[in-house]
């Protein structure tokens, strides 16, 4: 029902008369459209946006975006939009776009970092907020924007810019 009338006419009185059950038992499950929503997102976005574990980091990361920039282009997008605006002027949706998307995403990304701090494909002393932010800012905002569109030469080359300024910088004892 999300993608078809949107997050706004979403209703849980619409959702209990789709589904052929009684509002009550809705209302049991989810307190209010936002909730039930956040559910339905996380249903189909977690399991295909989370990061790989490979031997490398940097391609750990590279896939993962990939994917997420993918659903970005089609109707999860459009959901992830939707309900971005609309939390603007409701702090409960706020709360649990945050608390259940993108928190949850900033702690795998951080992992994932750590663990090429530790393979020595990135260096120490990163900050890992702000590489997040420029990992996956450039991608929300075209979503949001949609000046240009989301496409693969984009993200390839915003990600590699990035990682590469994360990647330390190789001696020449090492280059030999």
């Amino acid at each position: 029902m999300l993608d078809e009338i949107g997050f706004d006419k979403l209703s849980l009185e619409g959702v209990a008369a789709r589904a052929g059950v009684g509002k009550a038992t809705i209302y049991r499950w989810w307190p209010n459209k936002s909730s039930l929503a956040m559910e339905a997102l996380l249903r189909e976005v977690g399991p295909n946006v989370a990061f790989p574990e490979t031997e490398s980091a940097r391609h750990d990361i590279e896939n993962q975006i990939r994917k997420l920039a993918k659903l970005y282009r089609g109707k999860t997008g459009r959901v992830v939009c939707e309900m971005i605006g609309l939390s603007q002027f409701d702090a409960e949706t706020m709360r649990l776009f945050n608390d259940n998307f993108l928190d949850p995403r900033r702690n795998a990304a951080k992992q994932v970092l750590l663990r090429g701090i530790q393979n020595g494909e990135f260096k120490p002393d990163l900050d890992f907020d702000v590489i997040f932010d420029l990992l996956y800012g450039p991608i929300i905002q075209r979503m949001l924007m949609r000046h240009a569109g989301i496409d693969e030469r984009h993200v390839d080359l915003h990600v590699a810019l990035v990682l590469d300024g994360i990647t330390p910088a190789k001696t020449n004892i090492e280059l030999i």
